[in-house]
């Protein structure tokens, strides 16, 4: 099992101790201002990649978006389907995938990926993940890539450590959860891997507004 399959871990322990998403619930509201800046509507055809317990797409969904959302965790999706029937919406729309080993079919107007990439940590993997991405957009598409970062630091956390228990805060305690990894890369950094991933960068900053990041990087795409 890859390392970045970890998280599975980490949901299965959160869900079954404390009945609770691992991210809370609060969604990145950034996502719709990006969708409506680019002129999506209810008709746009949208791609979540890596949509964890699925806040996200839920938000969109609830605000008139049709959005397909997927994630590499089993646990996560099973957890998206039940707040979607919760709530009355398409629980159909959640689905299990890999986007670095996967034969995906389909095309989308729009993707966008929030605080995933982050969490792979190996040079082949990150850029599998991204040219997933750049593969599944239209010609005139716009891909948002959001990892966590401040666009200066550098760091890359091992593999084989991330299924080992650690320590993590939660809600107002501490609960054992697997590690898991992260990798933080620089501007340029970025730059490289996107432009070698077949991406134009058409604006870039940072964001204090994602949920559970102080900071983090911001990159709206198209295909080059």
């Amino acid at each position: 099992m890859k390392y970045y399959h970890a998280y599975e871990d980490r949901y299965k322990k959160v869900h079954a101790e404390r009945g609770k998403p691992w991210a809370g619930e609060r969604p990145s509201t950034i996502l719709k201002d990006l969708l409506v800046k680019y002129g999506a509507t209810e008709n746009s055809s949208i791609l979540e990649v890596g949509c964890g317990e699925g806040q996200n797409a839920l938000y969109l969904m609830k605000e008139g978006f049709s959005v397909d959302a997927s994630d590499v965790s089993p646990e996560a999706i099973s957890w998206c389907k039940k707040w979607a029937n919760e709530r009355g919406l398409n629980a159909d729309k959640f689905f299990v995938m890999d986007a670095c080993e996967n034969d995906f079919q389909g095309e989308y107007d729009f993707i966008y990926s929030v605080a995933v990439l982050h969490m792979l940590v190996e040079d082949e993997d990150r850029h599998k993940f991204l040219t997933f991405i750049k593969n599944h957009l239209k010609e005139n598409g716009h891909a948002f890539v959001v990892v966590m970062g401040d666009g200066k630091t550098s760091y890359r956390s091992g593999t084989k450590e991330a299924f080992d228990l650690a320590d993590r805060p939660f809600e107002d305690s501490i609960i054992q959860v697997a590690t898991t990894s992260c990798r933080k890369v620089t501007w340029e950094e970025f730059f490289a891997e996107l432009k070698l991933a077949g991406f134009k960068v058409v604006n870039h900053y940072l964001d204090h507004s994602i949920s559970g990041f102080d900071v983090s990087m911001v990159a709206e795409l198209v295909r080059e």
